[in-house]
């Protein structure tokens, strides 16, 4: 999984922790696994884990993983938030955008 957003890498490039929302994205089919994050770097480190472990708790998202390998899916900080900003919210906002633009979650 690459993180695609902005600079290449970026963020594991900063200090400190980022906020945020990130998204594990099918690159085949477009559906999209949005999740809140208080560390994104770790985030993307422990959801990569669990999908090459075949552990992800995501039983679908897992399944097309595991069939279609990791070259086809990406994950991205798909927001970034400050410290006081309140994540459920931004992860209702980007729920809302996606369910708006047609893009299928999981």
């Amino acid at each position: 999984m690459t993180e695609s957003k902005g600079n290449s890498y970026g963020i594991f490039a900063r200090p400190g922790r980022i906020r945020g929302i990130i998204a594990i994205r099918n690159l085949r089919n477009g559906k999209t696994l949005l999740e809140k994050t208080e560390d994104a770097v770790k985030a993307f480190k422990d959801e990569r884990f669990k999908l090459d472990l075949g552990m992800h708790p995501s039983k679908e998202l897992q399944e097309e993983y595991t069939a279609t390998g990791l070259e086809l899916f990406s994950i991205d900080l798909e927001k970034e938030c400050g410290k006081d900003e309140d994540l459920d919210a931004a992860l209702s906002e980007c729920r809302e955008r996606y369910m708006k633009e047609g893009i299928a979650l999981y």
